[in-house]
């Protein structure tokens, strides 16, 4: 008899009465976690898109620098050009035309608006040498700040990224 009468107690009923979240404490809950997706969503943009200006730009240094070895390997001069229609950076053989490496920047989510150049297109001679000294510039607007990344290319072969 002792043992239905705990079962029968107030305290008992209000114990497993309470065993769940009211309507309150969920809107609560979800208003929260709207205003933290909210907050975040614009910088996990942003971020997104400084990382693909980061990596155009890294793409673009090895692809230079892969040109000057080329050069220096095959003893054959080599011409780095980049086609803006097709937003295409390439390293070819300047007698035969043969291209060893080509990068495009529409693979970073990037428009020819968000990339310029100091020129077109650059000779390397084998002895490490090259006509000119080259820069490029990739840059991306992020909700009204706009981020740019440099590459640049000295005659000697130094390539820098700023």
């Amino acid at each position: 008899m002792s043992r239905l009468r705990q079962a029968a107690s107030p305290y008992n009923r209000r114990r497993f009465a309470r065993s769940g979240f009211t309507l309150i404490e969920m809107i609560v809950a979800v208003t929260m976690l709207a205003i933290i997706m909210g907050v975040s969503v614009g910088r996990i943009s942003a971020i997104i898109s400084r990382q693909r200006v980061n990596r155009a730009a890294i793409a673009l240094s090895n692809d230079i620098e892969s040109a000057f070895s080329l050069a220096t390997r095959d003893r054959k001069p080599v011409r780095i050009a980049f086609d803006s229609t097709g937003l295409q950076f390439s390293v070819s053989d300047v007698a035969t035309g043969t291209v060893f490496r080509r990068t495009s920047l529409a693979n970073f989510n990037l428009q020819a608006s968000n990339v310029s150049l100091s020129r077109q297109s650059v000779r390397i001679y084998p002895v490490g040498l090259a006509t000119d000294s080259l820069s490029i510039t990739i840059a991306a607007t992020i909700g009204g700040t706009t981020y740019s990344q440099q590459v640049r290319m000295g005659r000697g072969g130094l390539v820098q990224i700023k």
